[in-house]
C-alpha cells in the first residue's frame, strides 16, 4: 500500500480517483482542492506518490510539482501530472516542472491506476543520502571519467564488494578501459530484454575488478541513437539497487533521457568543468538546466593538464556557485590510462587520488541498508 496525494480542483473528478485507488488499488489516498493546500500535506505527510492537476486557483500545477522536487523529503517521489491541456508543449512543460509522467485528460481509471502502479513499482528505492552519486560534465575531455573511476574505487575501500560503477555513455565509455577490463559483457544486452532486469539477471551483465568494484560497463561499439531509455534505466538503478548501497553513475555528454532518469533520482551530482573558457559557458548553462536539482549538486573543478589555474575564487564569481572540490593536474594519470591501474589503488600518494580521496570524505556518509 502506498499513500497518494491527489490535488485537483475538480471535486467530482478527486473522489473518483479516491475511489479507484482506495478500492481498486489498495491505496492510502491524501485529497486537495489547491496547490498550496496540497504543498502543506505534502510537507507534513510525504506520499509515495502524487497526482497533480495544472490549472488551478492560486498555485498551478507545475509549481506545486517544483515545489515538491526543491523539498529533500519529496524530492524523490514519483509525480503524475494530470491535465486537460494535451499540447506536446504542455509535456514538456511538465517534464521541466520535474514530473515522472504526463496524462492528458479525459482519461480512463484503468488507465491511471496502470500508470499509478507502473510508476509505484520502478521507483528506485530511497537509501541513506549519498548512496546514488552521478557524476556528469557535458563538455567532453572534463575528466569525468577519470573521476567516476577513481571515486568508486575511493568507495571500495570502505565498502568492499559493495559499490557498482555504472558507465552509461552511448558512444565507447572508457569505464572499463581505465580499470583494464574488457567491456563484455555490458549494458547493450539489457537494452533488448522484453523486461526490465531484476537483481539476479543483472549481475549476469557485471564486470568485477580486482579491487571488489562491480562495473555495469558501455558497449565498445557506439550505438545509433541515445542509448537506454528512462523505463529501462530506472530498471538497471532499481535492480543494483537491492545489491549495491553505493552506485557511481558516469552519465554521457548529452542529457540524454536516461541520464535525466538518473540525475532525478541521484542522491548527489558530482558536476565537473575546468577552467577554459568553453567548459565554464558549457558549464554556466547546465547549471541552468539543473536548477531543480540544486540542493545536490556539488561543482568540481578539474585540471586535466599542466600550467597554472586561475584563481578558483574568480571561477567561483563566474559561474556564481562555489567548488567543492579542486582536482590537481597529476602527469601519472596518462601512464594510469595506458595501463589500466586507476590511481586510487596503485598509487594512493598521487595528487589526484588524494583530492579523490579528500572529496569522499566529504560526501555525505553512505550507510548500509539494513
Amino acid at each position: 500500500m502506498a499513500r497518494i496525494l491527489v490535488v485537483d480542483d475538480n471535486a467530482e473528478l478527486l473522489q473518483m480517483i479516491r475511489m479507484l485507488l482506495e478500492e481498486r488499488g489498495g491505496h492510502e489516498v491524501m485529497l486537495s482542492a489547491e496547490g498550496e493546500d496540497g504543498l502543506a500535506k505534502a510537507r507534513a505527510h510525504p506520499p509515495d506518490l502524487a497526482i497533480i492537476d495544472v490549472m488551478m486557483p492560486g498555485m498551478n500545477g507545475y509549481e506545486v510539482c517544483r515545489q515538491l522536487r526543491q523539498n529533500p523529503a519529496t524530492a524523490h517521489i514519483p509525480i503524475i501530472i494530470l491535465t486537460a491541456r494535451g499540447q506536446p508543449v504542455d509535456r514538456e512543460a511538465a517534464m521541466a516542472a520535474g514530473a515522472d509522467d504526463y496524462i492528458a485528460k479525459p482519461v480512463t481509471m484503468a488507465e491511471l491506476l496502470e500508470r499509478v502502479n507502473r510508476l509505484l513499482t520502478t521507483k528506485v528505492p530511497r537509501r541513506a543520502t549519498g548512496g546514488t552519486i552521478a557524476v556528469l560534465g557535458l563538455r567532453g575531455g572534463v575528466g569525468v571519467t577519470t573521476l567516476s573511476v577513481n571515486l568508486a574505487l575511493t568507495l571500495t575501500r570502505s565498502l568492499p564488494n559493495q559499490v557498482c560503477l555504472l558507465d552509461l555513455s552511448p558512444a565507447s565509455g572508457h569505464g572499463a578501459l581505465q580499470l583494464g577490463l574488457r567491456p563484455d559483457p555490458n549494458w547493450s544486452a539489457l537494452a533488448l530484454l522484453t523486461t526490465g532486469p531484476g537483481s539476479a539477471t543483472i549481475r549476469n551483465y557485471l564486470l568485477v575488478h580486482a579491487s571488489g568494484l562491480h562495473l555495469l560497463a558501455s558497449p565498445m561499439v557506439p550505438l545509433v541513437g541515445e542509448g537506454l531509455r528512462r523505463e529501462r534505466v530506472m530498471a538497471i538503478l532499481t535492480a543494483l539497487g537491492e545489491s549495491f548501497p553505493a552506485i557511481v553513475v558516469d552519465l554521457p555528454t548529452i542529457l540524454t533521457e536516461g541520464a535525466m532518469t538518473v540525475l532525478e533520482v541521484a542522491d548527489t551530482i558530482l558536476l565537473v568543468t575546468t577552467a577554459d573558457p568553453a567548459s565554464l559557458q558549457t558549464t554556466l548553462g547546465t547549471l541552468q538546466v539543473l536548477k531543480l536539482h540544486m540542493p545536490k549538486v556539488r561543482l568540481i573543478l578539474n585540471q586535466p593538464g599542466p600550467g597554472p589555474l586561475p584563481s578558483v575564487e574568480a571561477l567561483q564569481r563566474v559561474l556564481r556557485y562555489p567548488f567543492s572540490a579542486v582536482i590537481p593536474f597529476d602527469p601519472a594519470q596518462a601512464r594510469a590510462l595506458a595501463q589500466g591501474k586507476p590511481l586510487a589503488i596503485h598509487a594512493p600518494e598521487a595528487p589526484l587520488a588524494q583530492a579523490v580521496a579528500q572529496l569522499a570524505s566529504k560526501l555525505e556518509t553512505i550507510r548500509i541498508r539494513k
